[in-house]
């Protein structure tokens, strides 16, 4: 009969919930209150959803490319590229030259470049994309 006991606590710490989500706030190093403060948290490959607050709907993609040292955003023949430093959580731009066509910029684009010219801080968003922001312009990337 006392076995039954040793059962019965057996079960109920099984059921106890186990936070077992890497993504959970707090468990990642480089990410601080959603604020990424470490460089190689971006690298990767990413699609641009929006800018300033708005859905980017092209008939085209527009795709970004991050490294630990520099942004490249293309949109057709388009090319934007930046050199950036990401410490203590304060980014820093700066346009870099890049080969593009000749062709005049969508007000999307220019949106866009705007945004990464301006941003001082970069953050990951509940939706788990990536936030540019910064002199009231946003960008929102999402991996691809």
């Amino acid at each position: 009969m006392r076995i039954i006991p040793v059962i019965i606590l057996a079960t109920l710490a099984a059921c106890a919930p186990v936070d077992n989500d890497p993504l959970a706030p707090g468990s990642d190093p480089v990410v601080a209150d959603g604020v990424i403060i470490d460089p190689a948290a971006l690298t990767g490959e990413y699609r641009l959803a929006g800018v300033d607050g708005r859905d980017i709907n092209l008939s085209h993609g527009i795709s970004a490319s991050i490294s630990e040292q520099e942004i490249e955003v293309l949109s057709q023949c388009i090319r934007f590229k930046w050199s950036y430093a990401l410490a203590d959580g304060v980014l820093a731009t700066e346009r870099t030259p890049s080969m593009s066509c000749r062709r005049a910029l969508l007000p999307e684009e220019e949106a866009i470049s705007r945004a990464f010219d301006d941003a001082v801080q970069v953050r990951r968003t509940p939706a788990n994309g990536i936030e540019f922001s910064g002199e009231g312009h946003t960008v929102t990337l999402f991996s691809q």
